[in-house]
């Protein structure tokens, strides 16, 4: 039984000269170009004068069957017949990019099996270098954004993320949201107001122009970076950062009452509203029948903690209700007079972030408008940053946020039968 098969290498303007393989078992083809001329490197013509052949030299292509392949050629030389001094010109096939070491196809594969994984892992299975897996990224994943990719962009997510253990090294991601998820636009090295504000100073200002609003946190230096580069947007506090502040707050309560309780009260009493946290920080309608009874028993001895768990229940409610922005505005403000008769202080510094955020936040009303694509993309690179073990290097991290969202649909493979491996 005939055993053999026609495999096509997929590499266009070649042909199969020899098979064989190596002294350690790797596939050796050897091909040559069928391409006649080439266009000089010195005036750009196209030249047809073959001058010699070049040193044979190995390129490394697709596996087969799990074993390596290496194609050998001996590239061609052709001589200039319009320049003055003659110069030669090496000819250059498209499957290939001058000085790599593999074919573009090859390159390709690597890097869509490198996207969700680290360069260290893919080497060790490849059985290549490191510089080898960094190199390709470099020649193939931009480390900034192509502004020409881009018709408008409408709607812009900011925040930082801590690249070090205990918020430290802060980078700044700018995202925007698409319609099959999160781009990156840039990666800025620190949250510093001037640092921000000379990105944003770097979009072309069609472009610029294009961005409706911004959604990011209560951090001064975004807000006044958009201010002053974007006057046309509109600055969304993201509902996130809002709930989270005014949650806290309520926490806070909590664990003042508690420790207040665990003081006055017998073991058995205290006993029996032990475990009260985490139905404390559930919304009313997802409490079980005995979580609700253990929170009766709590505020029984704790009416202040009572009145802590409604006002915050009820912000939510107005962040959740169809509201205009200014019917938000008044909403919110009926519940700033509600904070104050209750005399919890724990509530003051969220008051004082309404005085100075009320505009942003109730920017939302506007349409919905929230950052929730922002806080999943960071989750996101969390992962990436932990799974590499910390990327402190923002270009090689705007690299490979960029791979392990485009790689899928940007790395395809072009299927084109040419070159045809029959021994």
């Amino acid at each position: 039984m005939d055993n053999s098969i026609r495999i096509p290498l997929n590499l266009p303007d070649i042909r199969v000269l020899e098979l064989s393989k190596t002294e350690r078992g790797d596939w050796l083809i050897k091909i040559e170009s069928t391409l006649q001329g080439t266009t000089c490197h010195q005036c750009g013509r196209e030249i047809t004068d073959l001058h010699c052949h070049d040193q044979p030299f190995r390129i490394r292509h697709l596996p087969l069957f799990e074993v390596p392949v290496y194609l050998e050629i001996r590239p061609k030389r052709y001589r200039c017949k319009y320049c003055d001094d003659h110069p030669t010109t090496t000819q250059h096939l498209e499957w290939h990019e001058p000085r790599s070491p593999n074919t573009k196809a090859y390159e390709r594969w690597l890097l869509r099996i490198l996207i969700n994984s680290t360069v260290s892992d893919v080497a060790r299975k490849l059985g290549v270098s490191e510089d080898i897996v960094s190199g390709i990224i470099d020649r193939w994943i931009a480390a900034q954004v192509d502004w020409s990719e881009y018709a408008d962009l409408k709607v812009m997510g900011m925040d930082e993320i801590s690249l070090k253990r205990g918020h430290r090294d802060f980078v700044v991601l700018i995202t925007i949201p698409t319609t099959d998820g999160v781009d990156i636009l840039a990666v800025l090295a620190d949250r510093k107001q001037q640092t921000v504000a000379n990105f944003l100073q770097s979009i072309p200002i069609d472009l610029r122009q294009t961005i409706e609003r911004v959604c990011t946190d209560m951090y001064q230096g975004f807000v006044s970076a958009v201010r002053e580069q974007l006057p046309q947007a509109k600055i969304v506090i993201d509902r996130f950062h809002v709930t989270k502040a005014y949650r806290n707050c309520a926490d806070t309560v909590r664990k003042r009452e508690v420790k207040r309780l665990r003081r006055e009260l017998s073991k058995q009493e205290y006993d029996s509203i032990k475990g009260a946290m985490w139905p404390f920080r559930k919304r009313p309608e997802n409490l079980k029948e005995s979580e609700q009874q253990l929170l009766e028993r709590l505020f029984a001895y704790s009416p202040q903690l009572k009145q802590a768990y409604n006002l915050r229940e009820k912000l939510t409610q107005i962040f959740e209700g169809r509201y205009t922005k200014h019917g938000a505005k008044c909403a919110i403000r009926a519940w700033c007079k509600q904070v104050l008769k209750s005399d919890i202080k724990e509530f003051d510094c969220f008051l004082t972030t309404i005085n100075n955020w009320m505009d942003e936040m109730t920017n939302y009303f506007l349409e919905g408008w929230t950052s929730g694509f922002v806080e999943g993309f960071n989750n996101r690179v969390k992962v990436l940053k932990r799974r590499c073990y910390g990327i402190f290097d923002i270009e090689r991290l705007f690299q490979r946020i960029s791979l392990d969202l485009n790689g899928y649909q940007t790395l395809v493979v072009h299927q084109r039968s040419v070159g045809l491996l029959n021994r």
